[in-house]
């Protein structure tokens, strides 16, 4: 989908002034992430992190209710406050992680990251029917896509174009890094299935509200609307749905795991066996996000109730929307 440019040719120009200046300055720290060490990268992503907490109370505000919505009263106040800054300061270890990209994907990433269940993900791919990868926004989620590339597993994202083309270019770069290719979001769908029946493997973050429709599947005991993309691709191909996840360990390296593909249930019932897969989906995510909270976005209205349009109609938990 094209950028929408202002009309007036003299803001076009302050417009792409200003995408430049900021271009520049991702370049900039992007260099001094690499030149840094690995310890001096977690100090500035602390010190980033711990800022962005201490100023954005907005958001500060939204991930101590959605803790509280996910744990009630089994997390005391101290110890939300204390996710609340865990969680905002890993966001920064990501950006800062991201910015050094190439530090973690030189080489031989599996002698440097520990890797778990790779043969779940080999063993899809080699049936050639393609393999919908599903992860949230747990742990580093701009470096799995790329680390799966690098251990010869390329995996096209499902992702949303920057609006800014200079930093769009360089992110693009780094998520198609090792044969990965990149699909547009709003021609999600189509694109993806065509992947798909190719035998490739397409990327999907599964943990945050569509903007329109979306199916209601428990997470947290709490119903959250979730998309359905991933159940509508696997019913409309033979592709097989693995879950992986690159997450923190406490020594701050990271550590790669893929589980078993998850059954994709095929009984003729197109809504209630869309809804079952999405909710097994969503479960393997909270199973995650239980096991380590402080990785986890909680700064996103997961819980909120998306709008609906003509093409986002309310689904009900026994009907597909893709």
């Amino acid at each position: 989908m094209p950028r929408r440019q202002p009309a007036n040719p003299g803001a076009r120009v302050l417009l792409d002034a200003r995408y430049r200046i900021e271009a520049a300055a991702v370049g900039g720290l992007s260099l001094l992430a690499r030149l840094a060490s690995v310890r001096g990268r977690h100090l500035a992503a602390d010190g980033v992190g711990t800022l962005h907490w201490a100023l954005d109370t907005r958001h500060r505000r939204v991930a101590r209710e959605n803790l509280r919505l996910a744990f009630g009263d089994t997390l005391s106040r101290e110890e939300v406050g204390r996710m609340v800054l865990a969680s905002m300061r890993h966001v920064a270890h990501v950006a800062v992680e991201t910015l050094a990209a190439d530090r973690y994907l030189a080489g031989n990433v599996d002698a440097r990251v520990p890797v778990e269940g790779l043969e779940h993900a080999r063993a899809a791919v080699a049936r050639g029917s393609g393999v919908i990868m599903i992860s949230g926004h747990l742990g580093n989620w701009e470096l799995l896509g790329p680390m799966m590339g690098r251990l010869g597993l390329p995996v096209a994202p499902i992702v949303r174009p920057l609006d800014n083309p200079y930093l769009e270019a360089r992110l693009a770069k780094l998520r198609s890094i090792a044969g990965g290719r990149l699909i547009d979001k709003h021609a999600a769908f189509r694109q993806a299935l065509a992947h798909l029946r190719r035998g490739g493997s397409v990327g999907l973050l599964i943990d945050q509200r569509p903007k329109q429709g979306g199916i209601a599947v428990p997470f947290f005991g709490h119903d959250a609307y979730t998309t359905g993309g991933p159940a509508a691709l696997a019913h409309a191909s033979a592709a097989a749905v693995v879950p992986c996840f690159l997450v923190r360990q406490p020594d701050d390296t990271l550590r790669l795991v893929v589980e078993p593909e998850l059954p994709v249930p095929r009984t003729g019932d197109r809504g209630a066996d869309g809804y079952r897969l999405t909710a097994d989906c969503t479960a393997v995510i909270e199973r995650w996000v239980r096991r380590h909270p402080a990785q986890w976005l909680w700064t996103h209205r997961r819980w909120a109730v998306p709008t609906h349009g003509a093409e986002g109609s309310r689904t009900s938990r026994h009907e597909q929307h893709a």
